[in-house]
């Protein structure tokens, strides 16, 4: 083989060589684009950080729906109410109806009778009841009659009286039932009854409820 064919092989070589390294470096050119260090070392594929997207903002933090101002939930606004004298807070959420108190309720002020005085008042209005049932005609009756409703009571000088009086008789048939009515609330309202150590009090509801015998 001559000189002359061996340089030719030899170029042929570099040629090939050449051709190699530059198709190395320039790679494939549809792959991501890729960083390097300032050594020359591979770094990795950039990315952009965060969450994109509906509902989320520029920084991967979830858009917060907004309500009002603030952007915060706020509750109802208490309502205030009057019963009996006292203010009655109503936190609850929602349509609500107004406060109506029931059962025997205590004074303005939180003062209460002694039950024994509250008592004896009551069984004075059942005595009472007691003698108007007497003319009671027994067609008038119904399975299950009664005596409901409340007084209204003062103190004054270690003494009891009756202010006004609600009464409902339930389960009479006929013109007996006013009549009866009428009968027990007359009565009642000339009730006394003497007081003990109570003081003097303006305002003080006794419910009742009897059968009617």
């Amino acid at each position: 083989m001559s000189n002359r064919t061996i340089f030719a092989i030899m170029a042929v070589v570099g040629v090939a060589a050449l051709a190699g390294l530059w198709w190395m470096v320039q790679g494939d050119p549809d792959a991501p684009e890729t960083k390097t260090s300032s050594r020359g070392s591979q770094w990795g594929t950039e990315t952009k950080s965060g969450f994109t997207g509906a509902g989320h903002g520029p920084a991967g933090r979830p858009t917060l729906p907004q309500t009002g101002s603030s952007g915060l939930e706020l509750p109802e606004k208490v309502k205030e109410y009057a019963a009996n004298g006292a203010i009655i807070r109503d936190h609850r959420t929602g349509a609500r109806g107004t406060f109506e108190p029931t059962g025997t309720m205590a004074a303005p002020n939180g003062r209460k009778l002694e039950p024994a005085l509250t008592k004896a008042v009551a069984d004075r209005v059942r005595d009472a009841m007691h003698d108007c049932v007497k003319s009671l005609p027994p067609e008038a009756r119904g399975e299950k009659p009664r005596l409901e409703g409340a007084i209204n009571i003062a103190i004054k000088a270690k003494q009891v009286s009756i202010n006004r009086a609600d009464l409902r008789v339930k389960d009479v048939i006929g013109d007996a039932a006013e009549t009866t009515k009428q009968c027990i609330l007359q009565k009642a309202m000339s009730i006394t009854q003497a007081a003990g150590d109570e003081a003097d009090m303006d305002s003080y509801d006794i419910n009742l409820s009897f059968a009617l015998i």
